[in-house]
């Protein structure tokens, strides 16, 4: 894709309003994320015994748990974990999948039929259960091994696994048309090598399609790590995850729906955010996919 059209494209993505609205919501979200947890600097795992399911306040804008902690500071690490998540997985999304998509598009034969039918195989699973089956076996080990650090990238790599396939399928398939248009075949005429059609050909008209796949498929990543806290296979006490947090906090709904409010909130928001900028990205760079 030219620069300039490039450039129009942003324009576009720019002039609408809903996209506009969530790419500063997600932005803030990203910050907070970021900065949140030393701007605020209180212990996201310090129990308080004296301020067990404390409502909203002075000393705890959002109040706290059931064993006393603050529920912002342990919301301001939640959304570290789930983004830092979804930056793992897409980063291995792309890596992976749009690598051997790429490969199987270009050069075909065993190339293809390899990439094809792993990811047919893959795609014979449930993903979510499938992740659920990864981190369930090698959770402990893992764990133990190497902490906490060891526990999100084992949830991220067990998130990737199941998301690169389509990846890998979109763009094969994108791959297999730009392969057969015109300027591909004057620059194969010309005497240009693969890898300089790949560079200069290829790669620029599949970024937009790499872009919008790895933005919608943040939303179901976020959901899927929450998920797997939820069930006790994502990220480990005392460490907070907005699953988990949610969770914890469903047996005391009568008593302190915030909660489970304030963590569901920062979720849905996450989940919005990146589905309209999604739907943004792929009004702008693919029109006729709708």
């Amino acid at each position: 894709m030219p620069m300039e059209q490039w450039r129009r494209s942003l324009r576009r993505l720019f002039a609408n309003p809903l996209t506009l609205v969530s790419l500063v919501c997600f932005a803030l979200l990203i910050l907070a994320a970021v900065f949140g947890p030393s701007l605020y600097g209180r212990s996201a795992t310090t129990p308080n015994y004296a301020a067990i399911n404390a409502l909203p306040g002075d000393e705890f804008p959002l109040g706290t748990d059931n064993l006393g902690r603050d529920t912002l500071a342990r919301l301001l690490e939640a959304l570290r974990v789930s983004l830092l998540v979804a930056f793992y997985v897409e980063i291995l999304n792309i890596v992976l999948g749009a690598t051997m998509g790429l490969l199987a598009g270009m050069f075909g034969g065993w190339t293809d039929i390899l990439v094809t039918r792993l990811a047919d195989v893959l795609f014979a699973f449930p993903g979510l259960l499938l992740a659920i089956l990864i981190t369930a076996v090698f959770g402990s080990a893992v764990t133990e091994w190497f902490g906490g650090i060891g526990r999100l990238l084992l949830v991220s790599g067990s998130l990737s696994l199941v998301s690169w396939p389509l990846m890998a399928r979109l763009v094969r398939s994108q791959v297999l048309v730009l392969r057969e248009t015109e300027f591909v075949s004057a620059a194969q005429s010309m005497g240009g090598s693969r890898r300089w059609i790949i560079v200069r050909h290829i790669l620029p008209n599949i970024a937009s399609l790499v872009i919008v796949t790895s933005t919608l498929n943040v939303a179901s990543v976020v959901v899927s790590e929450a998920v797997l806290s939820l069930l006790g296979l994502g990220i480990q006490p005392p460490n907070p995850s907005i699953g988990k947090m949610i969770t914890e906090a469903m047996p005391y709904l009568e008593q302190n729906p915030l909660q489970v409010f304030f963590p569901a909130a920062a979720l849905m928001l996450i989940v919005l955010s990146v589905s309209f900028i999604g739907d943004g990205l792929r009004d702008v760079f693919a029109p006729d996919s709708q």
